[in-house]
């Protein structure tokens, strides 16, 4: 069994809904170890476009048995199920499922890179990953996440909800 962490977003439709239902499809076929508290923060866009709607975001671990490519056509499955379609880069999203850490293995394909290339820039992926996996280690960086997330500035990241808002996932 592979442990992972995965970052789950939306911000179209019912947001906590979809994350939830997200967590669900993921129990079907992984182990969901631990679920993140919920946050809020504003859509990234490049600059000069208009802001899109506000993120919830979250953090889970799962353990599995899949490979990582085998886990990312997974969470790929679980997206379009939800009702995620091909969009641009920065567009609005009903679901985004990212692989962010899986175990200390380093991925650098075409369509998956693990870590995940931005893990350490985005407030609303370091919080609640640190939050949930603070021992975990950064395989590139060779850090933990909890001391990568004390450089992480927080502003613009709002707590909605304790991890009970996963309730259910977590087996």
């Amino acid at each position: 069994m592979a442990r992972a962490l995965l970052g789950l977003g939306a911000n179209l439709g019912d947001r906590r809904e979809n994350m939830r239902e997200a967590l669900r499809q993921l129990g079907k076929t992984c182990h969901v170890v631990a679920v993140s508290s919920l946050y809020e923060s504003a859509a990234l866009v490049p600059p000069g476009d208009p802001p899109g709607p506000d993120f919830l975001n979250a953090a889970c671990e799962i353990e599995t048995e899949l490979t990582p490519q085998q886990l990312h056509g997974l969470v790929k499955e679980i997206e379009a199920a939800i009702g995620r379609t091909p969009a641009p880069r920065w567009s609005p999203r009903v679901i985004d499922i990212d692989i962010l850490l899986y175990g200390g293995t380093v991925v650098r394909d075409a369509d998956l890179v693990i870590p995940h290339a931005a893990i350490i820039e985005r407030h609303f992926v370091m919080v609640p990953l640190a939050e949930i996996a603070p021992e975990a280690v950064h395989p590139v960086l060779e850090k933990t996440i909890g001391e990568l997330a004390e450089d992480v500035d927080v502003a613009g990241l709002e707590h909605v909800e304790g991890p009970e808002w996963g309730a259910g996932a977590v087996s």
